[in-house]
């Protein structure tokens, strides 16, 4: 969506939310008109409506910020430190610890997102990378995002 300019995690903003706004939004000439965002239904419409006006979104922590990703359609982004870290314990026979991430990161990015944007990178990259051959048991198929690494053991070993 071309009207959201970024989605900002601050569990201590007070702003107003867009449904709030709507009263005033011909008003308003804040660009970008900051509001607090609760990823539902009517706000999802009236981001659409207003499409002219461009957004920054608050969210309160990461799983908000993944909702509102995926219900607006925009791309993954998350923290280059956080994607290297998963990169590492999924590649680095050395620092195998998947288990682990997932637990360390809950509060923080999804794994799911994280191993989507791995292999989609690869992907881009015009590599055929196993990882992407196994993301739609994962998405799909009910497969726990803890046995990722399992997974990838047993898909590099055929």
């Amino acid at each position: 969506m071309s009207n959201v300019s970024g989605i900002v995690i601050d569990k201590d903003f007070e702003g107003p939310s867009l449904k709030e706004l709507v009263s005033i939004m011909d008003e308003i000439t804040e660009d970008p008109v900051k509001i607090s965002w609760g990823n539902s239904h009517d706000e999802i419409a009236l981001i659409r409506f207003y499409h002219t006006k461009n957004f920054m979104l608050y969210v309160d922590d990461f799983p908000a910020k993944d909702r509102a990703v995926a219900a607006l359609g925009l791309s993954l982004d998350p923290p280059k430190a956080v994607l290297e870290k998963a990169k590492d314990t999924l590649n680095n026979q050395q620092k195998y610890d998947w288990r682990n991430f997932c637990d360390e990161s809950k509060g923080g990015p999804s794994p799911k997102w994280l191993v989507l944007k791995l292999a989609a990178d690869s992907l881009r990259k015009g590599n055929r990378p196993a990882l992407a051959e196994i993301i739609s048991p994962i998405l799909l198929g009910g497969i726990s995002i803890v046995d990722v690494d399992v997974l990838l053991r047993l898909k590099l070993r055929k």
